[in-house]
């Protein structure tokens, strides 16, 4: 697995402007306003916070008071329905994004992603699945698609942690087509999934309920 997210990244990359076996950097497309603005390095931090939790999870990481398997679901839940709104915000607020030259080598293998989504439908339990009617094989049905909290959630860190660590790298013209391409696919795919498993998310911080028909959480 590729190491940790680790610490934020406002002081995690240095300025560099030519990564090898890339094309030319376009001088006209690529503005150091854009980059190192505070919309875009707010996102990153957040998106950081987001992916470091994550690992966290996948790793059993959680404190010694919460070692029942409620306990453990609880404090997930919490962190995800403060995490996610932000993430949410943060990529709204970066704006378009001009396209940049070149293209980003996915870094992230299926065994990742596979610890990620393990992590978190192990933490979630039952309450992984939800049924959505805001995905795509909802078009070729009449009733809602089951879905899952893990695989949204794995989505997600799969298309922000590419970023962060191409930010990490702090190639500027990468930086350019991976901010590219996490805007456009936050419009187009995990921006809806985001919103889909929050809404799971809140159901099951205020609305589980454990055999008994107790409160769980």
């Amino acid at each position: 697995m590729i190491p940790s997210c680790g610490a934020g990244p406002r002081g995690f990359f240095k300025k560099r402007k030519t990564p090898a076996a890339r094309s030319p950097r376009n001088e006209d497309n690529v503005s150091n306003d854009l980059l190192y603005s505070p919309s875009v390095l707010d996102f990153i931090t957040v998106g950081t916070e987001y992916c470091k939790y994550l690992e966290q999870v996948g790793a059993g990481d959680f404190p010694a008071e919460k070692d029942s398997a409620e306990g453990r679901r609880a404090a997930f839940v919490d962190v995800m329905c403060g995490l996610l709104p932000m993430l949410y915000l943060k990529a709204s607020l970066m704006g378009d994004i001009p396209e940049g030259e070149g293209y980003n080598a996915g870094r992230l293998t299926e065994e990742d992603y596979e610890y990620i989504r393990t992590g978190v439908a192990d933490v979630m339990g039952t309450l992984d699945d939800f049924l959505d009617v805001f995905v795509e094989d909802f078009r070729y049905s009449d009733k809602p698609i089951l879905c899952t909290v893990s695989e949204n959630l794995a989505d997600i860190y799969q298309a922000v942690r590419e970023t962060v660590e191409v930010f990490r790298d702090g190639y500027e013209d990468a930086m350019q087509v991976a901010l590219c391409d996490v805007r456009e696919s936050f419009r187009n795919e995990w921006g809806q999934k985001l919103l889909n498993a929050l809404r799971a998310l809140h159901d099951a911080r205020f609305h589980a309920k454990d055999a008994d028909g107790d409160h769980t959480f």
